[in-house]
């Protein structure tokens, strides 16, 4: 697929469904190839990718959890081996513990947490480096796109004027 984003690699976490798969056939559209990470669910996965490639795309399934640094340092390398350097990234993985909170768990909490904020930090940290290296990194937007689910935030890290805009603490989707 020719467009904005050609000869560029994006990962995309927690993109096995949802929004997460959303954003994936988004970035596949405009060219990039796409890793399309998951925890648990690799039939999910394995769907998404199938959808890039029916149309058009390139897009690899890879299996890491985002609560682990060494996890994360390993997709990032197996990535890069397939589709080359990470120039964007989405850090979509999230869960949520439904319920009231004082009912909570601490170890309900400290799952929140290890993957919904552990995670973005893991995986932004193996590939911002290399992007600002290539000098792609700098001047990066990073944005949190609330998502009304409430399962949690996307964080978009890269150049992303080709794929979205922020305006006031949003992100919109590109129209």
């Amino acid at each position: 697929m020719a467009g904005t984003l050609q000869d560029k690699v994006a990962l995309v976490t927690g993109a096995s469904r949802g929004i997460g798969r959303a954003i994936a056939q988004k970035l596949a559209s405009l060219g990039a190839a796409v890793a399309v990470n998951y925890v648990a669910r690799a039939e999910s996965a394995a769907e998404t990718v199938a959808t890039v490639v029916q149309a058009g795309g390139e897009a690899m399934a890879v299996q890491a959890d985002v609560r682990s640094g060494d996890s994360v340092q390993a997709m990032v390398k197996e990535i890069e081996a397939k589709l080359g350097p990470v120039d964007i990234l989405v850090n979509n993985a999230g869960i949520t513990r439904d319920g009231m909170f004082a009912r909570m768990s601490e170890e309900d909490w400290q799952i929140v947490i290890e993957t919904n904020l552990n995670g973005a930090f893991h995986c932004s940290k193996a590939v911002l480096r290399k992007m600002m290296r290539r000098r792609w990194g700098d001047g990066m937007l990073r944005a949190w796109a609330g998502i009304t689910s409430g399962a949690g935030s996307a964080m978009i890290v890269g150049r992303m004027s080709a794929f979205g805009e922020t305006s006031s603490g949003s992100c919109r989707s590109p129209t």
